[in-house]
């Protein structure tokens, strides 16, 4: 590889630091280059953690996919819920029980809805406890006479763990007789972080307490589904429902959630090309710095004619000198970026220590909205952009350098 015009460009470039304006402009430029690659690998991992934010509080709390039958209840839902487990993306799946009931406490009532789960480790996985050092170990001596309830009802009804609770159920889904009304107590066991309207207000219970409590062997017409590829959710549930050889109406997260997923690819999509286009307004102060040091080296780059330099070497080393500029901004910015990212909690616990009353909105925005996550993708894809917004950029001045007339030039010294 031929360096020559790298260190013919990289000479231009010291000599013109001798000179006030061009200096001035250069270093501007290069400040508004970092700067704009800075705010965009922000915004870009502001929004993948948002994404992650999103798969942690909504797609934790709701099925991923649900199978339900049409015409008569899985008689045999067990080897159904085998067979669906060994299916690629499937984490687990269960019989799906939700009811209406009427939470009682003292003098307070409350509309609630309780859940069935069957594995105790599957709510480890998908939800997160008050207490900040909470040993899900305690979770696991589990009665079926417990009851797991979200924050929002635990803070409305002024309960703790430890209490005793009285409901009653609303919903006759399930072939019992209700000529009387039947109030159940369970104790709670533990009571987990709400995130939002889609568990703010349920409460979990073992499948044990439905199996004792009412016939539900033969009334099992729905099996819930929980996939490491949520996204793929649709596709899953399709390879399913084709094991089950019955009748079966099917249902996704993404029947109701997936415009918040394409809200936020707009999003990124819209900030991505905002930004570049900063990059890009920033790159004409880079055109005018090339352009006025042409100007200012027509004698150099006629003595580069008079001594052979064609137009390919010319071009080359005016190529180089202003792709300089963009490179080290480019740089810059990613650097910076890649460390506050990097450090991002260490930041936010020094700016809440110091300035918590000024500038955070205390246990509002930060600390249920507020996560930035680094893709290597990201970070390859803004290189690459701003270092082709560069090369374009600086293709009309070295295309001018290599117009020069040497002779005419020549002719004025």
């Amino acid at each position: 590889m031929n360096f020559l015009p790298f260190f013919i460009a990289k000479r231009l470039y010291l000599k013109n630091n001798n000179n006030h304006i061009i200096f001035l402009i250069s270093i501007l430029s290069k400040i508004a280059i970092a700067l704009s690659v800075f705010i965009l690998i922000i915004s870009i991992s502001a929004l993948n953690g948002f994404k992650i934010l999103v798969n942690q509080n909504i797609l934790s709390s709701v099925p991923h996919g649900i199978i339900q039958s049409i015409d008569k209840p899985f008689l045999h839902y067990r080897k159904i819920i085998q067979k669906i487990n060994s299916i690629s993306g499937v984490n687990y799946s269960e019989p799906y029980i939700s009811l209406s009931a009427v939470l009682l406490k003292t003098n307070k009532i409350k509309f609630f809805n309780i859940k069935s789960f069957t594995n105790i480790k599957y709510i480890k996985k998908y939800f997160s406890f008050q207490e900040e050092n909470y040993q899900l170990s305690k979770l696991d001596n589990f009665q079926h006479n417990q009851i797991i309830l979200s924050s929002d009802l635990s803070r409305d009804l002024e309960i703790k763990e430890g209490d005793w609770i009285n409901f009653i159920i609303l919903d006759n889904k399930f072939s019992f007789q209700l000529n009387k009304i039947k109030i159940f107590s369970l104790q709670i066991k533990s009571i987990f972080n709400s995130n939002g309207v889609s568990n703010s207000n349920i409460g979990l219970i073992p499948f044990s307490f439905f199996q004792g409590n009412f016939d539900i062997i033969n009334n099992i017409n729905t099996i819930e589904l929980y996939m490491s590829r949520p996204l793929d959710a649709n596709k899953i549930v399709l390879d399913a429902a084709k094991i089950i050889k019955t009748p079966v109406s099917l249902y996704t997260w993404i029947n109701n959630y997936q415009y918040i997923y394409n809200d936020i690819n707009k999003i990124k999509t819209i900030i991505y090309i905002t930004l570049l286009m900063l990059i890009i307004i920033s790159s004409f102060s880079i055109i005018s710095v090339s352009l006025l040091s042409i100007s200012k080296k027509i004698k150099d780059i006629s003595i580069l004619r008079s001594i052979g330099a064609n137009n390919i070497l010319i071009q080359l080393i005016f190529l180089y000198y202003g792709f300089r500029f963009i490179l080290i901004g480019n740089v810059i910015g990613l650097f910076f970026g890649v460390i506050t990212i990097l450090n991002f909690k260490n930041i936010m616990c020094f700016l809440e220590k110091h300035f918590n009353n000024n500038l955070l909105l205390n246990n509002i925005y930060y600390h249920n909205f507020l996560l930035l996550d680094l893709n290597l993708s990201d970070i390859i894809i803004i290189f690459i952009s701003t270092i082709v917004i560069g090369i374009l950029s600086n293709l009309y001045p070295a295309y001018y350098a290599s117009k020069i007339d040497p002779n005419k030039i020549l002719k004025k010294f």
